[in-house]
């Protein structure tokens, strides 16, 4: 094929094609390279080809002479990967777990020693590694006491409870890939040793994170002082020769367009994920709330579709994938995982190891927050199919859907307070006599009777006289008290305004205001904030987050 036919002109811009030998094609998944160049000059678009085709000869020289096992250069860029990351992971965690005050140094210096030996008999070993009779010897010579060599086994059982060891086959994958290796069975088993001697030789440098041995701390202060020789005055630099560039090759120009490649959609997670976020805030279909929820769930998919299947793209996930997905939601991930501020940087694997730290009744995310997971995610693939993203027709997300077996409401299942806890709660300071109004919480003086209308007077009365949600009578709106109806009785309308929004359509309602809370000034309490401008009833609640209702 000569090289006329690798340009292509598309309105008046100028695209370099190539067909990939099958090597290649059946590694990028791809049967063409297809690349705009930017320009609608055609001598500079065939100067351009030039060098393409050129390099693209290189890589395919190079690949199809490359020798399919790893050599021992990049065994040893996977060593380096393996050992700076978690080098830097572990450093992380520890700067985090100083900034404790009950922080104790010693006990975290034992734990990362124990680690690493059970990474060290992982080595040795393999996935089956246990304690041998020869290995609690060494271990004993090493200042391990039978404390530590009984945490060794115990850590070995859970790596494997937790499917740690043997390491995930998309962790291998993807540290081949890194590295430019096939991710061939041999490869693999080599990855594999590299990955546990790497955890191992990173674990073992406990006493840079808690000792304060740090290797290059004084090459670190000798360069800084270097730093401060000037360097070399410009002038006195040899100039560079500049190279020419040769005189272009004419040759003609194919202007028929490929559309198939130029029509090609971005399906990564993130990609489609930002888009429904744009396209659902735009219709005002999802509150904040509901954005940061659908947020965290599109995190957390591509996350454990990277990390744990080794998928990045949308028409590359098989039914089996969103069964593992579903699996790890349903046991092996903490119940109230997404509440700290740290779970977002977490990898599945830490999730797990937290999992893991918890009671088993905590571990495993409940139906409803599941089948919320899940409903999101139908979401994302349906607006995935509907941009032209070539999904697996298996893919059936509503199959995985939890089944709630409860047999009564979750509403039905709380149990009502006896009416003597409710006269003991009304017998509290802030409805019979406060210290102020900043200590409303504490008795006040004797023999006297301060109260303050407010959100904390008036909102547990409103729950037990009403029956209404918290945060329906939170969010209530001056206009959403109705005292002047045509009718007999004063009542509050709850409805979605402008502070909140309701559980469903189904909550939208009148509530008759109580005769007790007439008699005890609420609505007299709303005319007076009413006439002072503000439009919430209880404007002296605030969100102490921004996650807060």
């Amino acid at each position: 094929m000569s090289a006329a036919t690798h340009l292509y002109r598309r309105k008046a811009v100028y695209y370099w094609r190539r067909r990939l030998p099958n090597a290649l094609a059946s590694w990028f998944h791809k049967r063409h390279l297809f690349l705009s160049l930017q320009t609608p000059d055609p001598n500079f678009a065939r100067r351009l080809v030039v060098l393409l085709d050129a390099k693209l000869e290189e890589v395919v020289t190079a690949f199809e002479h490359a020798e399919m096992h790893l050599t021992p250069a990049r065994v040893d860029g996977l060593l380096r990967d393996v050992v700076t990351k978690h080098l830097n992971k572990l450093e992380r965690l520890s700067a985090a777990a100083k900034s404790f005050p009950n922080f104790d140094a010693a006990q975290a210096e034992r734990d990362d020693r124990r680690a690493a030996w059970a990474y060290r008999l992982l080595h040795a070993q393999g996935p089956g590694a246990v304690v041998r009779p020869t290995d609690e010897t060494e271990m004993s010579a090493d200042g391990m006491t039978a404390a530590d060599i009984a945490a060794v086994q115990d850590h070995l059982a859970m790596l494997r409870i937790n499917d740690l060891v043997p390491t995930r086959h998309g962790i291998l994958q993807n540290l081949l890939v890194a590295n430019g290796a096939p991710a061939n069975a041999m490869n693999l088993a080599t990855a594999q040793d590299v990955y546990f001697r790497g955890m191992w030789m990173a674990l073992a440098q406990s006493e840079r994170r808690y000792g304060g041995k740090i290797v290059e701390a004084g090459d670190f202060v000798d360069q800084i002082l270097k730093d401060r020789v000037r360097s070399v005055p410009r002038e006195f630099e040899t100039p560079v020769e500049r190279m020419q560039p040769r005189a272009p090759v004419p040759y003609p120009v194919d202007d028929n367009p490929v559309q198939e490649d130029l029509d090609a959609v971005d399906d990564r997670f993130k990609t489609m994920a930002d888009l429904l976020l744009r396209k659902r805030s735009k219709a005002e279909r999802w509150t904040t709330k509901s954005k940061q929820q659908a947020t965290q769930t599109f995190t957390l998919l591509a996350k454990f579709m990277k990390e744990e299947r080794a998928l990045e793209n949308m028409s590359a996930v098989k039914q089996k994938d969103l069964a593992a997905l579903v699996g790890f939601l349903e046991t092996e991930i903490y119940k109230h995982h997404g509440k700290s501020k740290n779970d977002k940087n977490r990898s599945i694997s830490e999730m797990r190891i937290v999992a893991l730290s918890k009671p088993e009744n905590l571990r495993g995310l409940e139906a409803g927050t599941l089948n919320r997971h899940l409903t999101f995610i139908d979401q994302l693939f349906d607006l995935a199919e509907a941009e032209g993203v070539d999904l697996d027709p298996k893919l059936k997300v509503t199959k995985l859907r939890a089944i709630d077996g409860a047999d009564e409401r979750e509403r039905d299942e709380r149990l009502k307070l006896p009416l003597s806890k409710i006269e003991d709660l009304f017998a509290q300071p802030p409805f019979v006599n406060c210290a102020d109004w900043n200590r409303q919480s504490k008795e006040g003086a004797a023999g006297k009777s301060l109260v303050f209308h407010g959100a904390l007077y008036f909102i547990p009365m409103l729950i037990f006289y009403g029956g209404g949600r918290r945060e329906e009578y939170c969010g209530l709106m001056t206009s959403d008290v109705i005292d002047d109806n045509k009718g007999a009785y004063p009542y509050l309308h709850i409805a979605k305004n402008k502070f909140r929004r309701i559980k469903n359509g189904q909550s939208k309602r009148n509530i008759v205001i109580h005769p007790e809370l007439i008699r005890l000034g609420f609505l007299r309490y709303v005319a007076l904030i009413r006439s002072l401008g503000y439009e919430l009833v209880f404007p002296d609640l605030f969100s102490a987050t921004t996650k807060s209702p």
